[in-house]
């Protein structure tokens, strides 16, 4: 019996000690980077402000613990208003400059850029962004776009890709890891959707031919034309948001941002990513501070809190999007680093292209607008 008595405890002690360890070494990874603090005076200035930031950004993306935390430890009080697409924020920010919000978050470069060159927003103070002075990885602070990140921040990557439910979408279809899957997948017809924005349509339509998704070149953009109108009979919808369809299996293949279809198979495995073949586009999620900001001290509080190694994983893993941040990708775990779309080889990467200024402006920029609108009649 007494025996049995110390074998059990002995038994019992190891598991205790087992779970210690677990739990330190957790604790020592979220703590094994410095947290650089904002200087006093932007801490002094948002206690002048009134402890306040308004948030405009997508709905149901980040986790919600995020900005609870953030309000639990600075006593901030996060306001926080949704768009439907970046389209609509754009032109809401255009049609009243003096907008009060103070933080732009799920935006892209072209959004940024747009807005920059319509004087419509605040320069970056990078003496109150530490932490991203410290874990911006350095690809993300020489953007041809904007050097030095005078006016845009990129919070995470993503990709342009598309997503199928394997319960309806055969994953032995000789079209499944191209394009050509939403192009010429006939037996989907009412079952697919494509994004809501006429720079991702013409994307995906020029990869699949062949061509540069920033082409300004007329012949190639009348050729995405006319497949983007063959497709449309084939079509759902247009859809700026359709994980809420694939959700619901309204649908069974859209085209999607990879992140999305990470936040969409937690919940429904049977949903899959793919990245095409061909190529795709990437970019960063872009985030940024508008003119009407009147919090503006906080958002820097904000932008600086999200860049905090242990922040930025847990942002990471909730969204599924590729880090920006130098350390992150040391804590994520074996499953989502073989996320497509996660961890990308150089040979794919070759094959992508990412933001160039003739996607917003000039003839290609004007025949692109021209082409849409005629698609969407």
């Amino acid at each position: 019996m007494k025996k049995n008595y110390f074998f059990n405890t002995a038994i019992v002690l190891f598991i205790l000690l087992f779970f210690s360890i677990a739990i330190f070494t957790e604790a020592s990874a979220a703590g094994k980077y410095k947290d650089y603090k904002v200087p006093q005076s932007c801490m002094d200035e948002v206690r002048k402000e009134g402890n306040k930031l308004y948030i405009y950004d997508w709905a149901e993306w980040w986790p919600e613990e995020l900005f609870e935390n953030f309000t639990k430890e600075f006593g901030v009080k996060i306001v926080r208003d949704h768009y439907a697409d970046t389209e609509e924020m754009v032109t809401k920010l255009k049609l009243n400059p003096n907008t009060p919000y103070d933080l732009i978050l799920g935006a892209g470069p072209s959004d940024a850029v747009r807005l920059h060159k319509m004087k419509l927003l605040k320069e970056l103070t990078h003496a109150w962004l530490p932490n991203m002075s410290a874990y911006l990885k350095d690809e993300y602070k020489s953007l041809p776009f904007d050097p030095g990140n005078k006016f845009q921040f990129p919070d995470s990557i993503f990709y342009t890709t598309y997503t199928y439910n394997a319960k309806y979408v055969d994953e032995n279809d000789p079209l499944m890891g191209s394009w050509g899957l939403l192009f010429e997948g006939d037996k989907y017809k009412g079952k697919m959707t494509m994004i809501d924005n006429q720079m991702e349509a013409f994307g995906a339509a020029l990869k699949y031919l062949g061509y540069s998704y920033n082409s300004d070149n007329e012949k190639e953009l009348m050729e995405a034309k006319a497949l983007l109108m063959a497709q449309k009979p084939k079509l759902a919808a247009y859809d700026s948001w359709p994980s809420r369809l694939l959700k619901d299996e309204d649908v069974w293949l859209s085209h999607l941002w990879i992140g999305d279809a990470w936040w969409l198979a937690r919940e429904k495995p049977e949903i899959k990513g793919i990245m095409p073949k061909e190529g795709t586009y990437y970019a960063g999620n872009t985030g940024f501070i508008p003119k009407g900001s009147k919090h503006t001290a906080a958002a820097h509080l904000f932008i600086n809190y999200i860049f905090r190694t242990e922040v930025n994983v847990q942002l990471v893993e909730w969204i599924g999007y590729p880090p920006v941040h130098k350390h992150t990708m040391e804590f994520m775990s074996d499953e989502m680093k073989a996320w497509p779309g996660f961890v990308i080889d150089e040979a794919y990467q070759r094959k992508c292209d990412t933001f160039e200024m003739r996607l917003i402006e000039g003839k290609g920029k004007e025949l692109r607008d021209k082409l849409w609108e005629e698609i969407k009649k």
